[in-house]
């Protein structure tokens, strides 16, 4: 009796399966969609323009600003964001009323109900002198 045996053809070893490529124009645009929903709703990056603030903030420093912390609440958003009131020693970020294009950087030294008054280069808060070790006075230049 004649035995036969049978082989099976060997089977071919699995290829490594490469990682299925993303569209990378799908993931531009959601990443192009989050920066500009983050920029214009959460915080936004600025950089100082100008040498007012400067024992504070150098001209050309970067800084984040966070955009809900004084943006003005709403009936549903005041119980889930974390808005407060500008309060004397915040740096606020704001554009210049008379040039919309401008951005300032200051410091608020009133806050309202304040009565604000300067003599001689000192800021007098409600009658009292401000204790204010950041300034740095410049001499009057003449034009």
């Amino acid at each position: 009796m004649a035995t036969t045996t049978t082989t099976e053809p060997a089977k071919p070893e699995p290829a490594e399966r490469k990682p299925a490529q993303r569209n990378s124009v799908a993931e531009w645009a959601i990443t192009i969609l989050i920066l500009l929903f983050g920029t214009s709703t959460i915080a936004q990056p600025f950089v100082i323009p100008t040498s007012s603030m400067h024992n504070t903030l150098l001209t050309g420093d970067h800084l984040i600003v966070d955009k809900l912390a004084y943006a003005p609440p709403d009936a549903l958003s005041k119980h889930v964001l974390p808005y407060e009131d500008v309060r004397r020693g915040d740096i606020i970020v704001f554009r210049k009323p008379t040039k919309i294009q401008e951005t300032l950087v200051k410091r608020c030294i009133g806050v309202p109900g304040d009565r604000l008054k300067m003599i001689a280069k000192q800021v007098f808060i409600n009658g009292k002198p401000l204790q204010e070790p950041y300034v740095i006075h410049q001499p009057d230049q003449l034009l």
